[in-house]
C-alpha cells in the first residue's frame, strides 16, 4: 500500500468516491477503484465512502426554499441560453417549468 495520503490529497478523492456514489457505483466497485487508481486498503477507500456519504447527507438536509430558489436560477439560465441561441422550445419549457415549480397556473 502507499504512503499515507495529504488532507489535500483525501478531500480530491472523497469527492471523486461522492461522484462515484452518485452514479450508484457499488461498495466494490469503489474499493476496486480505490486500489487500483490511489492503491489504498479497503479500510481506507472504506473511510472515503463513509465521508463522501456524509456530504451527501448535508446536501440532502437543503430545506425546501433553498432547492426551489436553486432550482429557479438553473432554470433561468437554461432559459436564457436556449433564447440567445434561438432554441425557443427549449426557452419555452424552461420557463414552463420554472412557472410550475412556483405553482403558477398556466
Amino acid at each position: 500500500m502507499g504512503k499515507k495520503s495529504t488532507n489535500a490529497e483525501m478531500t480530491s478523492r472523497v469527492r471523486e468516491v461522492y461522484g462515484l456514489l452518485v452514479k450508484s457505483y457499488s461498495r466494490f466497485e469503489i474499493l476496486q477503484h480505490a486500489a487500483e487508481r490511489w492503491d489504498v486498503s479497503d479500510r481506507t477507500a472504506d473511510i472515503y465512502i463513509q465521508r463522501a456519504r456524509e456530504l451527501i447527507q448535508q446536501d440532502s438536509d437543503i430545506e425546501r426554499p433553498q432547492w426551489l430558489a436553486a432550482a429557479i436560477a438553473r432554470l433561468v439560465k437554461y432559459e436564457q441560453k436556449a433564447g440567445r441561441e434561438d432554441n425557443l422550445q427549449t426557452a419555452i419549457k424552461a420557463l414552463e417549468t420554472q412557472a410550475k415549480l412556483l405553482r403558477f397556473d398556466l
